[in-house]
């Protein structure tokens, strides 16, 4: 697990509205990989981060390429491949990710940081210099100058408002997600787990299942107010944001017949995926005093987006 040790800041202005749109289980180079889908999203985020009234953040959360799941990578560090053989292979991996770096050209400057997934690939051949030894999600993080989380991961933004003393922290932990879950239900709750071993975040952030889904945990908390030293009962938001994916499980023309197998979703009848994102939105409450507004609050107002 990596955690940041230096808070991100962000400014948000009291009308704006933060948007962290995580970027989850893309499989760029797969047959079903929906390119017309992902080049919508990448624009949708772009426009997004353009207007006036919001702040756009970009976590981007595993299975970048469909290049290799884990049983691969075994397989092919026992296969008995020619020294040829094995730089082709990197080679065209480093193209494909190449082609998946250029896509993101339009919202770089608002990638958060890379999450690893299951989806991964470490260079190893000594002709691919720098690269040698590193996976494929730490190259992208490299090449992005953000940071690289490993598959689990944390960061608080530190939110201020411009020419303001409100401010408040918002913390974030990331796993690119774990287990099979078909249904939202189970799949909120491995998440709900994920609450349960890391209790003291703001937002959860998961991948991996192809399941998409958000929502809202309610909770109290108590709280010190540091002008009048007394303590007081507080209303707390906690997101739960489990993202989409760019991997159609069902493709139109494809047949399952003795000696092909579609997908693997088609194969086993799964659910179909889930295409696209889900949203965590933040923005800051109102402060009222006798009933009466008096502008932004330190307090943070939380809601997801499927």
């Amino acid at each position: 697990m990596i955690i940041v040790p230096a808070e991100k800041h962000v400014e948000l202005a009291g009308k704006q509205k933060l948007v962290i749109a995580p970027l989850s289980d893309i499989h760029w180079n797969a047959k079903g990989f929906d390119r017309e889908k992902w080049l919508s999203i990448i624009e949708w985020i772009k426009e997004t981060s353009e207007r006036p009234d919001r702040r756009v953040l970009v976590p981007l959360m595993g299975d970048f390429l469909d290049t290799m799941s884990a049983s691969e990578r075994r397989a092919m560090a026992g296969a008995s491949l020619h020294e040829s053989t094995r730089m082709r292979i990197e080679e065209m991996i480093l193209e494909d990710l190449g082609g998946f770096i250029k896509d993101l050209e339009p919202i770089k400057h608002l990638v958060l940081g890379v999450v690893g997934g299951n989806h991964t690939f470490v260079i190893q051949q000594s002709d691919n210099g720098a690269y040698v030894g590193k996976s494929t999600d730490q190259i992208l993080a490299e090449t992005l100058n953000v940071p690289f989380f490993g598959i689990c991961g944390a960061i608080a933004l530190n939110l201020k408002q411009p020419k303001s003393r409100t401010a408040a922290n918002f913390k974030i932990l990331m796993h690119h997600g774990f287990g099979s879950a078909g249904t939202k239900g189970s799949s909120i709750n491995q998440m709900v787990k994920l609450k349960e071993r890391f209790d003291d975040f703001d937002l959860y952030i998961m991948g991996h299942n192809h399941v998409p889904i958000g929502t809202i945990q309610q909770t109290i908390v108590m709280r010190k107010n540091h002008q009048t030293g007394s303590w007081r009962m507080k209303a707390r938001q906690v997101a739960f944001v489990r993202g989409g994916s760019f991997l159609k499980g069902y493709i139109e023309g494809e047949a399952v017949v003795a000696g092909y197998k579609g997908s693997y979703v088609e194969e086993k009848c799964y659910v179909p995926a889930g295409l696209g994102i889900v949203t965590c939105n933040v923005r800051w409450g109102v402060r009222t005093v006798n009933g009466q507004k008096r502008g932004p609050s330190n307090d943070l107002v939380v809601h997801v987006q499927e």
